[in-house]
């Protein structure tokens, strides 16, 4: 069972599945949302998202193609406190959460997510699996953030005259069975989402995050699997675990001991 931690860095954390398609979703909603209302998530929005696609310049008819508009609906499913929701496209859910216990409760609410989800559609397989956290690192006012990272990920951090405005670290490792994606972003100010998860975020951000103005650091650490399988839910829930193993290794790479003294 993973410890909880009494000064937790993690403001948000995310896991998405990419699954097949599954065009005729919107005639499962009801039941869907049903399922997900007796399991504690009975707030639901339907939103409908328009994108950009861009055609493939091929051929001496390249110039006849034109970028088309493409309307989808996605379906998210939230619990009252808004501190955790399900998002629901026709191939892929995400779950995603700004109250972070554990991971053994995270993962238990993404089994139960997903379990409702292949109960009621019955899904084929799976294309990716990932896992996101977002842990901010607030200095106190008579600290700094070099006692917090790794100096391999502050750049030129105290190192050249003036206020910093940001600086921005990025490594990606390959493993036998995953990636892992992982930044460290320094700058003044408050403490924000990157543009891809900001788009869709609509939960409520927890104190001290919320409130806090001044320097800090973002570890953004993204853990994936992108394999296609058959579907099968304790195989997802243990490649789940094994990306999050990477996130944590990542993470503690990052961080200095202080730190980590200073969270737990």
């Amino acid at each position: 069972m993973g410890k909880q931690w009494k000064n937790a860095p993690v403001y948000f954390t995310v896991a998405q599945i990419r699954c097949n398609p599954v065009l005729s979703l919107p005639s499962y909603i009801p039941g869907i949302q049903e399922c997900f209302r007796k399991n504690g998530f009975p707030d639901f929005k339907r939103v409908l998202t328009r994108t950009l696609n861009m055609p493939l310049l091929q051929g001496q008819n390249s110039e006849a193609q034109q970028p088309t508009m493409q309307d989808a609906e996605r379906y998210i499913f939230s619990n009252i406190e808004n501190t955790k929701n399900f998002n629901l496209e026709q191939n892929a859910l995400s779950f995603q959460t700004t109250k972070y216990v554990t991971f053994e409760q995270f993962a238990a609410d993404l089994k139960g997510g997903i379990g409702i989800v292949h109960g009621a559609v019955g899904l084929d397989f799976i294309e990716r699996i990932g896992v996101r956290y977002l842990d901010a690192v607030m200095p106190k006012p008579d600290e700094t953030l070099s006692e917090y990272l790794n100096p391999g990920v502050m750049g030129l951090y105290e190192k050249l005259k003036g206020n910093i405005q940001y600086s921005f670290s990025e490594t990606l490792t390959h493993g036998e069975n995953s990636s892992v994606l992982s930044r460290t972003i320094l700058q003044n100010g408050k403490i924000g989402f990157p543009p891809d998860i900001l788009t869709g975020m609509t939960l409520t951000v927890q104190q001290p995050f919320h409130q806090f103005d001044g320097m800090h650091a973002v570890i953004d650490t993204d853990a994936f699997y992108g394999e296609r399988t058959r579907f099968d839910l304790e195989e997802l829930i243990k490649t789940l675990d094994a990306l999050h193993e990477c996130t944590s290794a990542s993470f503690k790479a990052t961080i200095t001991d202080h730190a980590r003294k200073t969270w737990e």
